[in-house]
């Protein structure tokens, strides 16, 4: 990505710059085992797997691209996004069958339907002029059964899925297959949902930190950049490995296994550093 040839000062912190860098070399090596980003002749389903990956890879470029320039709340929103993104994303690749998959789809129609109830006749006229791909609706709205069914996705609510990812089987008896979610929960959506709801908890995350030139900004902690880098990276690690074996059928998975032994050696770098002895 050419937007990642902006990335800030903030890479200037050993920790951040290792993270950045293994998100990146993550995602090349996921589209190198695939065989490139050639995805022209893909059936519908192999082709929703590669939008997914498309807003995976993106939204993890959009977390390195604000924190490495110390826009560390919105790289909190991002980062809960993409926990969410890996979750919902692997709970599909670790199923034994298409069951939830179906779910998944199907809850699209609902969405399409509680949108479009909540428009006006002339709101609708509009999105439909200047949104080239706005959803196609029925003048009919489903009726309760109909909406109960397609609405099944949305029924599992987040810190459930977790706990039932973490139980399923992993694609890849490794260690990176073995990482789990769960425990990552409270940390990184409940925590990070502050910096999207605009609450007075991510409004203390904020304070006076002293500059190079002796002056003072008014930001989150400085250290921020590198945790959210850790687990971006972490998460770009195991959704590029679930991806690969699941739905792509590849057996080799070293050069991820690679990367996420290296991911582990820095967390341990950085947490040695960080304890006082």
């Amino acid at each position: 990505m050419k937007l990642l040839e902006h990335l800030g000062p903030y890479l200037k912190q050993g920790p951040a710059k290792t993270f950045c860098s293994i998100s990146e070399r993550a995602f090349l090596a996921f589209h190198d085992a695939i065989g490139g980003r050639d995805r022209s002749e893909e059936t519908p389903r192999q082709f929703l797997y590669t939008k997914m990956i498309y807003v995976a890879e993106t939204t993890s470029a959009a977390i390195r691209l604000n924190t490495s320039w110390a826009l560390s709340l919105p790289g909190m929103s991002l980062t809960r996004d993409r926990y969410e993104q890996v979750l919902r994303f692997s709970w599909l690749a670790r199923q034994p069958d298409h069951t939830e998959l179906v779910k998944y789809i199907g809850y699209h129609y609902a969405k399409i339907a509680a949108v479009q109830a909540g428009l006006s006749p002339e709101q609708k006229v509009a999105m439909a002029e200047v949104v080239e791909a706005a959803p196609i609706h029925s003048e009919t709205p489903p009726t309760k059964e109909e909406r109960a069914f397609l609405e099944r996705w949305g029924k599992l609510d987040l810190a459930t899925m977790a706990a039932k990812r973490d139980a399923l089987p992993s694609p890849t008896p490794t260690r990176l297959g073995s990482e789990t979610l769960a425990d990552l929960y409270t940390p990184i959506y409940r925590q990070f949902s502050s910096a999207s709801h605009y609450d007075m908890y991510s409004m203390n995350m904020i304070g006076l930190y002293p500059t190079a030139d002796g002056g003072r900004v008014l930001a989150p902690d400085p250290n921020w950049p590198a945790v959210l880098c850790m687990y971006n990276a972490l998460f770009d690690l195991i959704q590029c490995n679930e991806a690969t074996t699941a739905f792509y059928n590849v057996k080799d998975t070293s050069a991820l296994d690679g990367l996420h032994n290296e991911w582990v050696r820095s967390c341990q770098s950085v947490h040695s550093k960080s304890t006082p002895t």
